[in-house]
């Protein structure tokens, strides 16, 4: 191979480098993960005692499908029985475990109970709280919104007897449109939700 030729591939070598270069710099960077916890918290004027002298262990939660998975999950106006996750945006534990511990603070938090406990304590109870997820995601449209949907009940282990059963919804409009913004309104949504549970415990 004669000198010029060597030139033009030295040459054709130094272009193609550049290209590539250029490419790596131009090329967007990927979006970074972001995980949300939830910790609603009782009012003030929600106190009770109402299994004041009995142990409550809280059980994990049972969830269907996507809704078990940590991505976030959101639906719209344009198909609202579509549901989707997103790629970048997760719960920091998954929904049945997330939830079980967010109402196992709640319901200290109220002294509710002499003790509130887990499974994983094995201890002896006098009543179980048994949960479902039915929904827990963002709702986009005009209004983003959280939604939160779950089953709850109070099971008196001496007997198996549900003292309490009831299925609740809440919906509570965010802020804005961003992620964070509507992660607040989807935590407001299971504080109104304990809340009613709470209510419904003390009035038994």
């Amino acid at each position: 191979m004669d000198k010029s030729m060597k030139k033009i591939f030295s040459s054709l070598a130094v272009v193609v480098s550049l290209f590539a270069l250029n490419a790596c710099a131009s090329a967007p960077s990927v979006p970074q993960d972001n995980f949300y916890r939830i910790a609603p918290q009782p009012t003030t004027n929600q106190q009770g005692s109402a299994l004041q002298d009995a142990t409550v262990e809280v059980s994990r939660f049972v969830a269907d499908g996507s809704v078990s998975n940590r991505p976030i999950l959101y639906s719209s106006d344009a198909n609202p029985n579509s549901v989707s996750e997103y790629n970048y945006h997760f719960w920091i534990e998954a929904p049945p475990t997330l939830i079980k511990d967010a109402l196992v603070s709640y319901l200290r938090a109220t002294n509710v109970a002499n003790r509130v406990v887990t499974p994983e304590m094995r201890v002896s109870s006098d009543y179980s709280v048994l949960g479902r997820i039915k929904r827990l995601e963002i709702y986009t449209g005009n209004k983003y919104t959280g939604v939160a949907s779950f089953e709850i009940g109070l099971r008196r282990n001496l007997d198996g007897e549900l003292v309490v059963l009831n299925e609740y919804e809440s919906k509570i409009a965010a802020d804005n449109n961003s992620v964070g913004s509507v992660i607040t309104a989807v935590e407001k949504a299971v504080e109104d939700i304990f809340a009613r549970f709470v209510h419904d415990i003390s009035t038994k």
